[in-house]
């Protein structure tokens, strides 16, 4: 599994926003110079953050973008959403660990409930960080990882 260059500069570009505060709007240009990010890219990926009511446009001279929600209601898996990035762990389940039917095996394998259970910790996860816990450098992981569940 690994993170896509999307998923990677979007996760990016909204932090940085986060970090300014974003109470005035921030202009690509901006943020692309400051983490050596493609505008261009960042053009693309902004186009869908919108779509996601993730970041409000403003338009006219001081413009750019704004985030919608407070850091603390953003996770990363609404950016990851928003962008389309699908993090699979396998070909037997989807991006959020459910097999799939198409898997001619999947009565008899014996892995499957494995990479699908991973799966759903993993797609928790990503929907329990949020951009303020980005900011602070603390994750709590025990709402995912302390919860035994059986396979």
């Amino acid at each position: 599994m690994r993170i896509s260059t999307k998923g990677h500069y979007a996760v990016q570009a909204m932090v940085d926003m986060a970090m300014q505060g974003a109470l005035a709007p921030v202009s690509l240009s901006v943020i692309a110079e400051r983490q050596d990010l493609s505008q261009n890219y960042l053009e693309q990926l902004f186009v869908k953050l919108r779509k996601a009511d993730l970041v409000k446009s403003v338009r006219g001279p001081g413009g750019g973008y704004m985030l919608v929600r407070h850091p603390e209601a953003i996770s990363i898996g609404d950016i990851f959403s928003a962008v389309e990035e699908n993090l699979v762990l396998t070909d037997c389940v989807d991006q959020h660990g459910a097999p799939h039917s198409s898997c001619s095996k999947s009565s008899e394998c014996r892995t499957q409930a494995l990479w699908s259970r991973l799966g759903q910790h993993f797609n928790e996860l990503l929907y329990s960080i949020t951009l303020a816990d980005v900011l602070k450098g603390e994750f709590d992981f025990s709402a995912v990882s302390s919860s035994r569940h059986t396979v």
